[in-house]
This record gives C-alpha cells, sequence and structure tokens, in this order.
C-alpha cells in the first residue's frame, strides 16, 4: 500500500511551542484526505539568518519534542499564522518521512510523484520577505506581458535606455532588477526537486505557471521523446540536491506515468553514486536511437565522483555544461549511419568512428573571456589562421565558432550576420555603434553566454572549433558513428584504449563533411 503520514498544525500551543498531530493514511483508499504539500529547502538562505551554524528549532509532534530546521520552522510559523491548516492536512518531508531509515526513504521516493500529485495545492516556501519583495513580482508581472523577441532585446544593466523604459515603464530600475536578482536568487529555485505550481513568499502568494526549465521539460514529456530522461537531467543539470542520488531520484517521478521503476531504475540509497550515474548512461543508450549522453560526459574539470568511467556525465556536477542545445538536432556531423555501442567488461564502451582531426592549440574558455572581456588571445589565435590560410575568410568562421553558428533563431548556420555585433560587444569597433547595433550587440551577448564552459581551439589542419573546457593540446577530435557532434578524445594511459573528454562544434564538419572515403574502425571507451 502507498501508506504516507500527513501532519496537522493545531491551533493551541503547548508550553509555547508551536504544536501539530501526525497521522498514517493510504493514499490507494478513495478516502485519501485533503491535504497540501509543501516545497521548500532545508537550510535557509543566508540573507534570511542562515548559516552553516544555524541552531534548529524545536515543536512538539503528538505530545514529543522533535527538532526541526530552522526554514521548515520559519514556514510553519506562518502557516500557523495563516490558519489553513488548523482543519487540513500537510505533507511535509523532513517530518513526514523517517530521514534516518533509508529503506523507508527509498520507498517513500519511488511514490514522491503521487504525493505531490494527489495533493490539493502545492505550497512553495522561498523565505521570509523583504521589503522590496513587491517590487520583483512588479517587474515579473511587467515581463510576463513581453512577447520573445521584445524580451532578448532588454538589458537588465541599461537602466535608462529608453528601449528598455519603452518595454517596462517605471519597473525598469535597479531597485525592481535588484529585487528580481534577490527573488531567483532563493536556494529553492536550484533544488533538484521539482513541484509545483504555487510559490508562497511569507503571506503572498505568487501564480508559478511556467518557469522557462520546467516548461522544456513538459514540452518534452509531452512530446513522448526517446531521450526524455537525459533532457530532464541535462536542464536540471546546475539545480541543487542534499544527496548525489537525488540528482537522479528527483525526476524519476516526473517522468513516471506507469509503476515505479518502469525505467528500470528504483531508488536506493544504499547504491554507490558511481553504479547509479554509469546504470542511468546505460539505459540511456538502450533507449536511445543515438550516443547524445556521451556529448554531456565533460571530462576532469567537471568529475566530482569517484569511480565513474569517463563516457558517464557526473550528474552531481552543477554547471550548464556542453553545447547546451537540446538533442542537438541541428547537428548532423556523423550523417544517418545508425547508432552502434556495446557494453564491454562490465562498464567499457565499444563504439564505431574515425580520427578526424587533432588540437593543436587552445584558447581561453568562454567564460573567462566574457568575465574579463580580454579577447586578446582568441584575436592572436584568429590571426594567426589569417596569415596561415589568406584566401579563407577566417573572420567569418570566427564568430560562427563562438556561438556554434546558431542563435536564438534556432536556424544552422546563423542567416543574420554578427561579425560586427562581437566586435561593438567587446568594445573593439573603430565607429559608434548605432541603436541598432547595440541592440545587435546585447542579443549576441544572450547567445554568447548560453554556453560559457566552452574553450576556443584551432587544430592541426587550420580548422576553428569550440568545445568542453577540458579538452588539451593533443587530443582527438572523432567522428562517431550515432553521435550528432564530433566527440574529443584523449588516449589512455598504458592501454590501447581512449578517454572521453567531451563534445565538441567543429566548424565546417557538422553536417556529415568529413564522411566521404572514410573507414569507421572499433575502438573502446574507458
Amino acid at each position: 500500500p502507498k501508506t504516507i503520514r500527513l501532519l496537522q498544525i493545531l491551533p493551541d500551543r503547548v508550553n509555547g511551542l508551536l504544536t501539530c498531530r501526525i497521522r498514517c493514511v493510504d493514499l490507494d483508499t478513495a478516502s485519501t484526505p485533503r491535504y497540501d504539500a509543501l516545497s521548500y529547502t532545508w537550510k535557509q538562505d543566508k540573507d534570511n539568518g542562515g548559516n552553516s551554524n544555524e541552531t534548529n528549532k524545536d515543536i512538539v509532534c503528538n505530545n514529543a519534542r522533535l527538532s526541526v530546521e530552522v526554514n521548515l520552522f520559519n514556514c510553519l510559523k506562518q502557516l500557523e499564522k495563516n490558519g489553513r491548516h488548523y482543519d487540513r492536512d500537510l505533507w511535509v518531508d523532513a517530518i513526514c518521512i523517517d530521514q534516518g531509515d533509508e529503506a523507508e526513504r527509498s520507498q517513500q521516493v519511488s511514490i514522491m510523484a503521487d504525493i505531490y500529485k494527489l495533493a490539493e495545492c502545492v505550497i512553495v516556501w522561498l523565505g521570509t520577505a523583504k521589503e522590496f519583495t513587491p517590487k520583483a513580482l512588479e517587474l515579473i508581472e511587467c515581463l510576463s506581458q513581453l512577447g520573445r523577441d521584445d524580451m532578448l532585446t532588454i538589458n537588465p544593466q541599461a537602466f535608462d535606455d529608453i528601449h528598455n523604459k519603452e518595454l517596462l515603464g517605471g519597473s525598469n530600475s535597479p531597485e525592481h532588477w535588484g529585487a528580481l536578482a534577490w527573488l531567483f536568487g532563493r536556494r529553492w529555485f536550484t533544488r533538484a526537486w521539482v513541484e509545483h505550481p504555487l510559490d508562497h513568499i511569507d503571506g503572498r502568494s505568487l501564480p508559478y505557471k511556467n518557469p522557462a526549465k520546467l516548461d522544456a521539460i513538459k514540452r518534452d514529456i509531452r512530446a513522448n521523446a526517446n531521450n526524455t530522461f537525459l533532457y530532464t537531467l541535462v536542464r536540471c543539470r546546475i539545480y541543487d540536491a542534499q544527496e548525489k542520488h537525488d540528482k537522479v531520484y528527483s525526476f524519476l517521478g516526473l517522468l513516471n506515468s506507469q509503476a515505479p521503476g518502469h525505467l528500470g531504475l528504483y531508488p536506493d540509497y544504499q547504491e554507490s553514486v558511481a553504479k547509479l550515474y554509469t546504470d542511468v548512461a546505460k539505459y540511456i543508450l538502450r533507449t536511445s536511437e543515438d550516443l547524445h549522453v556521451l556529448a554531456h560526459a565533460e571530462g576532469d574539470r567537471f568529475r566530482e565522483t569517484e569511480g565513474l568511467p569517463t563516457w558517464v556525465p557526473d550528474w552531481s556536477v552543477r554547471k550548464d555544461l556542453g553545447l547546451r542545445i537540446t538533442g542537438y538536432a541541428r547537428y548532423n556531423a556523423a550523417g544517418t549511419l545508425p547508432c552502434f555501442y556495446e557494453i564491454k567488461d562490465g562498464d567499457k564502451l565499444g563504439l564505431r568512428g574515425f580520427k578526424l582531426e587533432i588540437i593543436t592549440r587552445i584558447g581561453e574558455t568562454k567564460e573567462e573571456v566574457n568575465n574579463t572581456k580580454d579577447c586578446k588571445d582568441w584575436l592572436d589565435l584568429r590571426d594567426e589562421l589569417q596569415r596561415e590560410y589568406p584566401s579563407t575568410n577566417v573572420k567569418d568562421a570566427f564568430w560562427r565558432t563562438l556561438l556554434i553558428d546558431t542563435d536564438t533563431s534556432r536556424a544552422v548556420p546563423i542567416k543574420q550576420p554578427w561579425e560586427n555585433a562581437f566586435d561593438i560587444w567587446m568594445g573593439l569597433c573603430d565607429f559608434e555603434p548605432s541603436k541598432t547595433d547595440k541592440q545587435k550587440a546585447v542579443q549576441y551577448e544572450t547567445s554568447f553566454t548560453h554556453s560559457l564552459h566552452l574553450r576556443l581551439f584551432r587544430t592541426a589542419q587550420g580548422h576553428l572549433g569550440c568545445g568542453t573546457s577540458s579538452c588539451k593540446e593533443g587530443d582527438l577530435i572523432w567522428i562517431v558513428q550515432g553521435s550528432r557532434i564530433p566527440l574529443i578524445l584523449r588516449p589512455a594511459p598504458h592501454t590501447a584504449t581512449y578517454e572521453l573528454v567531451g563534445g565538441t562544434y567543429l566548424h565546417g564538419f557538422m553536417q556529415g563533411e568529413a564522411l566521404n572515403g572514410r573507414e569507421f574502425e572499433k575502438f573502446t571507451l574507458v
């Protein structure tokens, strides 16, 4: 049976302590009571008093003292003040699940989707409101009225910009943008557990209808895409979780329209994280028609879990990695050849492909240049290529490579010229840019910063690429059967195998241009 505990806040305190009652109910019965579910973070935000030494607070549950985290205590106090839960049950994970019993935790996580689905309302606690919180809500309301194209032209740092004022009116102020940054800086927005649809901000309610990532996940699920599980893990990679297991388990319920475990993955907190992530990668390979999962294993710079094969993504790393294009359907480096892979000796991966290039010079990462606004290293690399290949339009290849030849229009290749926009954005132009030029520079920045953990490089044959920032000089670029983008490989020490470093954009080779006359060979990743 799907048995859970529910909590009810009582109107009368005991010895001045907030008091509640807990009971068990069965979700499988027709008499399941009306209840709300609480979504929150265990730790509170630092600007609300959160710190590593914060002391838990006591409440009374079923006539016994119970210690709870400060953030949950503040939330329960607010709910007690509202009085809503004097006659309505509430589900709170920290209280309703025995956190010291791993078997119970695993079982309750397996029915988490049902717990939230059957709740009459999900209350999201973001923390105690500040005096400027209303300004954040005003700006959200203004932004929600804008179309996608207008949204992309807004520069949050241009408070005196006439274009911004035309779109946002009085809400385009440092105070409003600062309040919005504060609101979306709440810990809750970085948590891996995804529930909705109501935010509760210290007594003020805000409909939470379509956050971008959750909306994209729902589109993937409705489309019944083969790679829905992978896309969900990728989109939510930056989210936080107290345990590395939950970077996977938190999304099982979101995808699980059937019985728990239909993905072949059951919550088990006693299993090692390395085995869990490896099993996830194998499951995705089994149920996919491509090798897209390999493009999200980003090399030693982005690996924190011991014991992972190099071809298995480490989902515990909270960074937006890769080329940041869901599915990479815009590219087709390996043409229409069917996917090929084989699991060997437990956790080795056999593939088919051919070596295309070798990286001979690496530049700074996009993140480094974005932070310093110093692109001298890149310009030197570009000028070196222009001298070696004077008949090639290196400048065109340069700006296309930095944007991986796609922008917010999603067209490949990019149809509108952006070469001046880069110079304007970096302050390199020798003319006074027009208003239109400045707006294009803002749009360029939006596309450029969408994928920051990439490194510019050149190859032995003079090609430009932009791939995982883990790449080094001497790494090899392979076209691999079943992979839409080229992969960067590194010979493994003392063996005839390879380590996977990550995926890459290689200008001029993203649509199958390298396939003519090539012979594929089998190789192994460790």
